[in-house]
């Protein structure tokens, strides 16, 4: 079946495939607060956003369950049809010709489109390792979904800056953590795989601030990712900063107040349009910035 032919479905087509990936949010949010599994919470706990299993808390993170077609029933019962099912992406067929669930024991994080539909999920499996999960369909294209932004909109329309970050869980951290309104920071993850010139311009699109904070681990892969976002970045933002700091969660200890308060002094440097470059930042690229501290969380 050929799942990326947009010209082929409807619009009231397209609609349910919106519909289905926005119940199935919701279907996974609520699994993630009553899961019976323990690792989940566990998870969350070691990176420090134990929070995201408040009721209230503005992260669409959730939990698909080992259960074989949990969500294909939910899906079911409210109308959804077989194609609609498998061209969401959120349905595969098994051996035996079932129609079942593809995501399956792991955490779920929505993704969004650039009108800020809910088209896809990224998975965290237990081991806390990050992917995208959700194949291309009619209204999900990899490079240009992203996490984090509807989230945290009104953050960016205050002027928050945008922190890009390789964990999903990282970017939740950062914007809980902070909790500072129009002079706090955007999490945003790059989910394993770079920035694209797509994903680029819809952050730009919904962010207010001209500038944005590329976090560059000091693992070989991640750090890649995070220079290649940080080009794509510098296409929309007037600036973009580099800060490199060591691998693995960042704020999942007590010395999180000083990552803040070090990545405070970074914002406030972006914002001092008129001054020359400081002592320790060298020029990389036209608006691109590194920086030579390591901040340790």
């Amino acid at each position: 079946m050929n799942r990326s032919g947009v010209g082929r479905i409807s619009p009231d087509g397209l609609r349910r495939l919106h519909e289905a990936n926005a119940i199935a949010a919701i279907v996974f949010r609520q699994e993630l607060l009553r899961a019976a599994v323990a690792w989940p919470a566990t998870v969350l706990e070691d990176w420090g956003v134990r929070e995201i299993l408040n009721p209230e808390s503005v992260w669409q993170i959730g939990y698909a369950p080992d259960g074989g077609t949990t969500l294909v029933d939910r899906l079911r019962k409210a109308g959804f049809g077989r194609e609609t099912l498998l061209l969401s992406g959120l349905a595969d067929i098994a051996d035996d010709g079932r129609v079942v669930d593809r995501y399956r024991d792991q955490l779920v994080v929505v993704s969004y489109d650039r009108r800020l539909d809910p088209v896809a999920f990224v998975g965290i499996d237990r081991d806390g390792q990050v992917r995208p999960i959700t194949p291309a369909t009619p209204v999900h294209r990899q490079s240009e979904a992203l996490v984090g932004v509807l989230e945290q909109i009104d953050l960016l329309e205050g002027g928050a800056t945008p922190v890009i970050l390789d964990h999903p869980l990282d970017a939740a951290a950062l914007e809980i953590a902070s909790h500072t309104g129009s002079e706090g920071y955007v999490g945003i993850p790059q989910c394993g795989l770079p920035i694209s010139r797509a994903q680029a311009s819809m952050l730009r699109q919904y962010a207010v601030s001209d500038w944005a904070i590329v976090i560059v681990p000091a693992e070989l892969a991640a750090s890649q990712r995070a220079l290649r976002s940080a080009v794509e970045l510098a296409a929309d933002f007037e600036r973009v900063r580099l800060i490199t700091s060591p691998s693995g969660p960042l704020l999942a200890n007590p010395e999180q107040l000083d990552f803040l308060a070090d990545l405070s002094f970074e914002t406030r440097e972006l914002d001092r349009q008129d001054s020359p470059v400081h002592d320790g930042d060298a020029e990389t690229t036209s608006g691109l910035e590194s920086d030579d501290q390591t901040l340790s969380p």
